[in-house]
């Protein structure tokens, strides 16, 4: 009888401990491949054949859609530069020198990765877009309300991402023979 309940307690440690495991896994985007770059989190192998089963998963589970391997990748940021979550209540500002990409997109998402609506219909820029100053560099502000220049409005009160999308990159190939460049995103202030 006593072993009867030892090897049930066996088997139910092992199955807590296993999905357990597993959700943390998928939750933390731990993944054997990933990229980081400041705030930002890629992973080169994600569209590719070559993407490790854990990758696999987050993306089954969220129902996105990789850009290719070879083709592009990915970068999410749910952080600011000092670590801090993004908060809708607050405004920042993403600014850098132009990543190596002949072409490249910044979108506002939920955490959950769906398009963040707002009134005024702009989800987005694209590298053809966003003004550059002097020196090559450019700025997006992501807030609230309205302001001059390239502005991505954000109308929740709650945690939002940042995704970048890099195409025809050097990056993609995941040599490591290419230093990643990607935009800071400083927190101004908070509401």
């Amino acid at each position: 009888m006593r072993s009867i309940f030892g090897i049930v307690f066996a088997v139910l440690f092992g199955v807590v401990v296993g999905l357990g495991s597993a959700f943390l896994a998928l939750e933390a985007e731990v993944g054997f491949n990933r990229v980081t770059v400041g705030p930002w989190i890629g992973n080169p192998r994600a569209g590719g054949i070559n993407a490790d089963p854990y990758t696999r998963a987050a993306l089954v589970r969220s129902g996105e859609l990789p850009v290719g391997g070879g083709e592009g990748i990915t970068f999410i940021a749910r952080r600011d530069s000092n670590g801090r979550s993004l908060d809708a209540r607050c405004t920042y500002v993403v600014a850098g020198d132009p990543p190596p990409a002949r072409w490249w997109t910044l979108t506002v998402y939920t955490p959950e990765g769906r398009l963040l609506g707002n009134p005024a219909g702009r989800y987005g820029f694209t590298s053809r877009e966003v003004r550059r100053n002097r020196d090559g560099r450019y700025e997006v502000v992501v807030a609230r309300r309205a302001r001059s220049g390239d502005w991505l409005p954000v109308e929740t009160d709650g945690a939002f991402k940042l995704v970048m999308r890099l195409y025809d990159t050097p990056l993609a190939t995941a040599t490591g023979l290419v230093t990643p460049v990607l935009p800071e995103i400083k927190r101004e202030r908070c509401a």
